[in-house]
């Protein structure tokens, strides 16, 4: 039995694969080889690895690092009604250039439910997500001990939680509302649905790092599972965007949960996040603040000394 399975979803383009290879190469560097517990690392794809990531994935598998690649179609993986009318670009709420097509869309849905039917995660405990854009850029012993000894139910990066840009919630609030009222889950979520509820409506938020621990056992549950199938069937990832981390947020809000806030890692997804020692997260968010804005913020790639001076990388 595994502890954990590291987990990534690699859209088929070279960019993506690209980070991918970044991303696991740190991952190894930085996780995995300080892990003394069991592990596998699962890749879910949608066609052959390119070379570099290729290379990297052989290299891993010649020291002994448990990685297998699963290759699917995303769109028929999660079901995908075709059927359906929905839109095929939904537009982004602050970039007049961008939408979020309905790969995008499926992905939310991959993350948000499908992933945890699948069997290549009944021989592990805990369930560990990561974007091939996730980058952890240093780690502290304190963090890989507090993800070696876990037993909550839920895991994330501290000081990550952040607002939800309300165009992609729209109506997520009813919908949790209308499960609460149920006549069978009222007896089994928080007492404080309706405000909950409410917060959702009005001033939505998210665990923001497309970083997440798991346990299975927990996500699981009857109860976790009714409520997720009933923001599925509800269509509004599709319809509205819904993410899955504003549905994972709000059913542990709802149902309850465990949880367990990891301090001690400096982490880049879009933008820097450090659960390190408050002076070493100011001058680092200070500092990637400016390099993002000059568009010089690629740390993941090959760090400069100066980069490492601020944001306090060693090795």
């Amino acid at each position: 039995m595994n502890k954990f399975v590291f987990t990534y979803l690699v859209k088929q383009d070279e960019k993506t694969w690209f980070d991918l290879t970044n991303s696991l190469y740190l991952l190894n560097k930085l996780i995995l080889l300080k892990l003394k517990c069991s592990y596998k690392v699962l890749i879910f794809c949608e066609g052959p690895p390119s070379e570099k990531a290729g290379k990297l994935i052989n290299f891993l598998l010649k020291k002994n690092i448990n990685i297998k690649l699963k290759e699917i179609s995303l769109k028929k993986y999660v079901k995908r009604d075709s059927s359906k009318d929905y839109i095929s670009d939904f537009p982004h709420s602050s970039d007049c250039t961008k939408n979020f097509s309905l790969g995008y869309r499926d992905m939310c849905k991959f993350f948000a439910i499908d992933i945890f039917n699948d069997i290549e995660l009944s021989d592990s405990e805990y369930y560990v997500r990561l974007d091939t854009d996730s980058f952890f850029l240093d780690v502290k012993d304190k963090f890989i001990k507090n993800i070696q000894n876990i037993k909550e139910d839920y895991g994330y990066i501290n000081t990550s939680i952040q607002k939800e840009d309300k165009s992609v919630s729209l109506g997520f609030g009813n919908c949790l509302y209308e499960f609460c009222r149920g006549s069978e889950s009222i007896k089994k979520i928080s007492k404080n649905y309706l405000e909950i509820c409410q917060e959702a409506s009005k001033k939505p938020k998210i665990f923001y790092t497309n970083f997440e621990i798991i346990k299975l056992e927990w996500i699981k549950s009857d109860i976790y599972f009714k409520l997720l199938e009933h923001i599925v069937n509800s269509e509004g990832i599709y319809r509205f965007r819904w993410g899955d981390a504003l549905i994972r947020y709000y059913s542990i809000k709802l149902i309850g949960a465990d949880i367990l806030p990891l301090k001690g890692c400096l982490y880049k997804h879009n933008k820097v996040f450090d659960s390190r020692i408050f002076h070493k997260r100011i001058s680092s968010i200070i500092y990637s603040k400016i390099k993002h804005k000059f568009k010089n913020d690629s740390f993941e790639i090959r760090p400069s000394w100066m980069d490492r001076f601020f944001l306090s990388i060693k090795g």
